[in-house]
Parts: C-alpha cells; sequence; structure tokens
C-alpha cells in the first residue's frame, strides 16, 4: 500500500457523489411523506399501510439522508460511515415494510429474492466499514494523525 495520501479531489468527488445520491433519497423519502398526507380516502382503503406511519417513517428516512447529504457535502468526519449505517437501515427497514404490509403475490414471491440481496449488499457494507475503521485505527497508531475521512 503506498504511503502518500489520497487525493483530495479524488476524495471530494467520491463525497459529493454520495451527497447527491443521499439528497436524491432525502428528496425520495420526503415525497413518500408528502403522498401520505395527500392520498384520497378511496385510495386510503386500498393500501394496507396506515397513512401515519407512512408519513412519520417518510418524514424520519427524509431528515436522516438530508443530514447524510449535509455532512458529505460539508466532508465531516464520519461521514460515509454514518450513511452506510443509514443505507444498510434503510435496507432492512424496506424488507421489513415490504414483509409485513405486502398483500400482492407478486412482492410476497418476490421477498426471498429481496432477502439475499439485501443481505448481501448489506455483507459488503459492514465489511466496508470494518476494513475503514481497521485502517482509520493503524493510520492513527503508526502515523500519530487523525486519518483522512
Amino acid at each position: 500500500m503506498p504511503d502518500y495520501p489520497r487525493s483530495n479531489a479524488v476524495k471530494s468527488r467520491r463525497s459529493r457523489w454520495l451527497s447527491g445520491l443521499a439528497a436524491l433519497l432525502a428528496i425520495f423519502q420526503a415525497s413518500a411523506a408528502w403522498r401520505a398526507l395527500n392520498i384520497t380516502d378511496e385510495m386510503r382503503a386500498l393500501v394496507s399501510l396506515p397513512t401515519a406511519l407512512e408519513f412519520a417513517t417518510g418524514a424520519a428516512w427524509a431528515l436522516i439522508w438530508l443530514l447524510a447529504a449535509i455532512n458529505l457535502w460539508r466532508g465531516r468526519a464520519r461521514a460515509r460511515f454514518y450513511a452506510v449505517c443509514a443505507g444498510v437501515g434503510f435496507a432492512f427497514y424496506s424488507l421489513g415494510r415490504l414483509a409485513i404490509f405486502a398483500q400482492a403475490d407478486y412482492d410476497r414471491q418476490r421477498l426471498p429474492f429481496l432477502t439475499i440481496i439485501i443481505f448481501a449488499l448489506s455483507t459488503i457494507l459492514v465489511i466496508y466499514i470494518n476494513r475503514s475503521s481497521k485502517v482509520h485505527a493503524t493510520e492513527s497508531m503508526e502515523h500519530g494523525r487523525k486519518p483522512e475521512n
């Protein structure tokens, strides 16, 4: 492994992409909360997810993703770690929501596939988090400096 620090331009570009993705997820979840407030009575009867729960979870995830986007954009320490944790949490929330509230056969039949995919991606992200924390710890022990984000 090279002994020189990674280019700030590469790190900045990566953080900007992640920040943009987090901002898009914040907008998507805010629109889900907005949709829950504006659902018609006819549609409310057809949807199994309570609208109050849909609004609360949509607003909460919008806030979480907005904070992640702001922290990534500003280049805060551990911002990528928290964004990855939010991603894993959101994946399991989405899987649980589908498992509990899905009524259509199509949704029920794709649940095992989604479970496998979410567990595989979450495992990869957890390995990334552990590897990243070990690299940070090694850098601070060997070089006596705070690791770069």
